[in-house]
């Protein structure tokens, strides 16, 4: 794919605490918009939120766009939760108890490609051969290609990275590999999506996973995954199952400006072309079907007349439709309504069944009343 390269400068300055302003624009126009917008948190997203800003700002000169903190999706949650900015930026899907304090504004999509260093003559890997060299079940690339006989030096991001969340869920829910706790000795633990590619440029044994969208095919190669290439089109249609969605999360009533960035980004046509021409796939061009939906619980207890809402996650987080449905096995003894809501009747047990509208993935819930 494509790609053009995001200054090097910028690598650096993610790797630390930074503030990066973008100040007011001359304008012989007077712009109705106005304020200060400031945003923290993730190295996959800021390049491209960065260049959103520099055209939002030269369609509303009297705001200014300012970022801080950038060093991952997990600060970005941290700040915006406790007020210190408007937007948290993430690399992933809020996870279930954030969604009660944060709103998540989906801009776009974005793979996370497995790379290794150009001199590799691999060119597909599995998810269990991925789990396995992270895990340093395989120490050596010959195990996997006989021409190759390098020491396999594993990079990973650090705690918090929304990138290293996506790698680990879709090996978890898609494969049954859960890598948390499981990983081998890591070469090193990498700050920011644009280390890692150098890191990985540098090692002829390293392999790595990064944002697909700041990907130079120049520096490192993008691997197959399960026979699949990494690419755009791949992403959109769910083929690529290692994707995830770019968020802009907010706390309570976003000012007017904050909102109006956010706004613009999800749907004007030069914001989106943007994000397309940075190599991520826009919001009208997903099409991503469930591929499993799980209760929080296995079983609820209530008493006769209560009410409980349950709750429940449609994988992945990107999926374009999370629409469900629910049912019970007997509404004598439960109910439960369209959202989810489930009333207990009488004594007895009753099994609760979620579908989804798409893909129709099921799971159910046990109930018992007493």
């Amino acid at each position: 794919m494509k790609k053009k390269m995001i200054a090097g400068v910028l690598a650096v300055a993610l790797a630390v605490t930074s503030f990066i302003g973008f100040g007011p624009v001359k304008s012989t126009k007077a712009a109705a918009l106005s304020g200060t917008i400031t945003l923290s948190g993730s190295t996959s997203v800021s390049p491209l939120a960065q260049e959103l800003a520099k055209q939002f700002r030269k369609e509303n000169p009297n705001v200014k766009i300012n970022f801080t903190n950038v060093t991952g999706s997990g600060a970005g949650i941290s700040d915006v939760t406790k007020g210190l900015v408007d937007i948290g930026m993430s690399s992933r899907a809020l996870k279930e108890e954030e969604r009660q304090v944060l709103t998540e504004n989906v801009i776009c999509n974005d793979g996370v490609a497995i790379v290794v260093n150009r001199k590799n003559p691999t060119s597909n890997i599995t998810a269990q051969q991925l789990y396995d060299l992270y895990s340093q079940k395989i120490t050596n690339w010959s195990t996997l290609t006989s021409s190759f006989a390098k020491a396999v030096a594993i990079y990973s991001r650090e705690e918090g990275s929304g990138t290293k969340g996506c790698f680990e869920d879709v090996l978890k829910n898609d494969y049954g590999l859960k890598m948390a706790g499981n990983y081998g000795k890591i070469a090193a633990v990498i700050p920011t999506t644009g280390a890692m590619q150098t890191s990985v440029k540098n090692n002829e044994g390293a392999i790595g996973y990064m944002s697909l969208g700041d990907l130079d095919p120049k520096q490192v190669k993008a691997l197959k995954f399960n026979g699949v290439e990494a690419n755009i089109y791949n992403v959109a249609n769910g083929t690529y199952k290692m994707s995830r969605p770019f968020v802009f999360a907010t706390k309570g009533t976003p000012s007017a400006a904050a909102q109006a960035f956010i706004n613009w980004c999800k749907t004007n046509t030069t914001a989106q072309n943007i994000v397309a021409k940075m190599g991520f796939v826009k919001l009208g061009l997903v099409k991503i079907t469930p591929r499993s939906v799980k209760f929080s619980k296995k079983s609820i207890t209530l008493k006769k007349g209560k009410k409980t809402t349950l709750k429940y996650t449609v994988y992945p987080a990107n999926s374009t439709n999370k629409a469900v449905t629910f049912t019970t096995s007997n509404k004598k003894v439960a109910t439960v309504s369209k959202k989810g809501v489930v009333k207990a009747k009488k004594k007895g047990t009753a099994k609760i069944t979620i579908k989804t509208v798409e893909g129709k993935r099921k799971a159910t819930i046990k109930v018992k009343v007493k």
